[in-house]
């Protein structure tokens, strides 16, 4: 049965995009967790649903836009 309220894979896939914006972005997740007041460490380990409003700031930070984030992603 599908658990409408978690896709593993659509987490794992936004995880991923996300610690490789950070990582070239050459940042530490201390640093984008001061600054954006979000636990990045569980984000990238995909332990939790990210909100839109939470992947927008993170998309915000890294200097993306949400279409840029998803353009090459296959979910």
């Amino acid at each position: 049965m599908i658990n409408p309220e978690r896709n593993e894979d659509a987490l794992y896939k936004i995880a991923a995009k996300l610690r490789l914006l950070r990582r070239k972005a050459e940042l530490k997740q201390i640093t984008v967790t001061k600054d954006t007041g979000l636990n990045i460490g569980n984000i990238e380990a995909a332990k939790k649903n990210i909100n839109i409003t939470s992947l927008e700031l993170l998309c915000r930070y890294y200097g993306v836009t949400l279409d840029e984030f998803f353009d090459d992603m296959d979910l």
